[in-house]
């Protein structure tokens, strides 16, 4: 039997996990990832960030000034911070600051399968993806506004 235990609640055994060397392993919620990540099927691996500085392409956690527990990717990297968006997102978020990132993603299991975020494939799926961002963009805005009608 499983059961749902908020974010908040987690953290600070999330962050003691992450800062002795630990990996945090959870089942995500929300469809901001997709087509990556899905809403209560795939689950995610944090680890503690390996230097002093993320990269693009990366899926931090981070707190949000109001105290939501977000998994987006980075987009680009500047001296502010972070430039963050959701793959399934058409709005980004900056400056998302290092002291908000409590951890990065390692790997995800897809329908049972672990994948790494060093796997090839997964990287070049990063790079289309971003490149994407202003076709997703348009074609989100569009679904947005003939779903309406």
């Amino acid at each position: 039997m499983s059961k749902r235990v908020a974010m908040s609640e987690l953290s600070p055994l999330m962050a003691e996990t992450l800062q002795s060397g630990g990996e945090v392993i959870f089942t995500v919620t929300g469809s901001s990832m997709l087509p990556l990540l899905h809403h209560r099927r795939d689950k995610v691996c944090i680890v503690k960030p390996q230097g002093k500085r993320l990269k693009k392409y990366d899926i931090p956690l981070y707190v949000r000034k109001d105290g939501n527990y977000i998994l987006h990717r980075i987009v680009a990297v500047k001296t502010k911070g972070y430039e963050i968006a959701g793959d399934h997102q058409c709005v980004k978020e900056y400056p998302v600051l290092p002291s908000q990132v409590l951890g990065v993603v390692k790997g995800f299991w897809r329908d049972g399968k672990y994948i790494s975020c060093d796997n090839f494939w997964y990287r070049v799926y990063c790079r289309i993806w971003v490149l994407r961002y202003p076709i997703r963009r348009i074609y989100l805005r569009g679904k947005r506004f003939f779903g309406r009608r």
